[in-house]
């Protein structure tokens, strides 16, 4: 009986002080009572020990007052009676006028009153599950579900969204990082420009690799560009491998071309063989002989197929001019000129590509110059031979 006397107390107690006005101060600090307005401005309050408080009102922030419902409220929480009736006729009269607050608190003194009260546990949010009361958060945490930016989710699910944002966070702070060495690079004070040097040349973190390929894409000056491409090589991303083989294969720069497919092969990085026997389908010669370049240092013999199919290769070509009359053009196949008239015209051409001869050359120990029929038979013969030790070891 004093246990409930004392609950019954402090319900009292609290509530008349959540239904009183009150003045937030720009200070920070806030006063609860009852307010009144002055003709000047300022708040008179009372408090609830019967204070009163004069405040000007340019030192108010904001002021708080009690709506309809609150001063109702307060009329009925004074004359409702300590029981299961009363607290739970309160509870729901405050759920429907709004007062979620005061509603869970009446709701809880009805289950203080009797722990068995279905109606004041549904309004907590209690589910009753084989014949245990918990709520909701208990009900799905015993499901695994965490309550995690605004819905329940699996904590499988929490993790990955986090790890998601740390590599948000971390790709945003790179792109800002990289992006102020690049113009420290560029700064009258050489301390600036020895710390941006030392910052690129020691940075390996592979949450960095597309700031440091975006900033490739945009540069000109050589010097920077290959300062930026030897960063990307120390760097373990997939977008720091695809620029270093475009590298290797277009750059106008033949030495940092050169320099592009070391690094990456000094790093053993995955996936080469695959970026340069694609690039054998180009329609540029250069790339299709650097990319077979490439593959000899490679010493992949699984590319010998794809580099017989790029021996001689066909290309098209737009030629002439769209205002028309006469137009002429080198044939490739036929090594002589052809003339034509009547606007562009798109021919065909075969090349000889002599570094995929080279490359074929060093993969196999053979030397059939560019008869592909003669590396096909070759090729298929090797096959064979492969096939009839697999069965002999058996």
């Amino acid at each position: 009986m004093a246990i409930r006397l004392f609950a019954l107390y402090l319900l009292f107690l609290i509530a008349p002080a959540a239904l009183s006005d009150e003045l937030v101060l720009k200070t920070g600090g806030r006063i609860s009572g009852e307010v009144n307005r002055l003709d000047d401005g300022s708040y008179q309050i009372t408090t609830p020990m019967g204070t009163l408080v004069t405040i000007k009102r340019n030192q108010v922030e904001k002021f708080i007052g009690t709506t309809a419902e609150q001063q109702s409220y307060a009329r009925r929480v004074h004359a409702a009676p300590d029981t299961v009736e009363a607290q739970m006729a309160l509870a729901n009269w405050c759920r429907e006028h709004n007062l979620s607050t005061e509603a869970s608190r009446h709701a809880a003194r009805v289950i203080e009153l009797d722990p068995t009260n279905a109606d004041a546990r549904q309004m907590l949010n209690f589910r009753n599950v084989d014949g245990d009361w918990m709520t909701r958060e208990q009900v799905m945490e015993s499901r695994g579900m965490v309550w995690f930016e605004g819905k329940y989710r699996t904590r499988q699910e929490i993790a990955i969204r986090e790890r998601a944002e740390k590599l948000k966070q971390a790709k945003v702070h790179w792109k800002n990082e990289t992006k102020m060495w690049r113009r420290w690079l560029s700064d009258r004070q050489p301390e600036r420009v020895h710390q941006a040097v030392a910052n690129f040349s020691a940075l390996d973190d592979p949450l960095a690799g597309p700031s440091i390929v975006d900033l490739l894409e945009d540069e000109s000056d050589p010097a920077v560009r290959r300062l930026l491409a030897k960063a990307a090589s120390r760097i373990e991303h997939q977008a720091t491998v695809n620029a270093l083989v475009t590298l290797s294969l277009t750059d106008p720069d033949e030495d940092l071309r050169l320099s592009c497919l070391e690094w990456l092969m000094d790093a053993n990085r995955q996936g080469l063989t695959e970026a340069y026997v694609k690039a054998l389908r180009s329609n540029d010669n250069a790339m299709i002989n650097r990319a077979a370049a490439a593959l000899a240092k490679l010493e992949d013999e699984s590319t010998i197929g794809p580099l017989i199919d790029s021996l001689i290769t066909e290309h098209k070509k737009v030629v002439g001019s769209s205002g028309g009359g006469d137009t002429y053009s080198f044939s490739p196949s036929t090594g002589g000129f052809g003339f034509g008239g009547g606007g562009p015209k798109e021919i065909k051409g075969t090349a000889k590509n002599p570094d995929v001869l080279t490359a074929l050359v060093n993969l196999t120990g053979e030397h059939f110059g560019y008869d592909e029929d003669l590396w096909k038979k070759w090729l298929a013969t090797q096959a064979r031979l492969v096939h009839v030790d697999l069965r002999r070891d058996e």
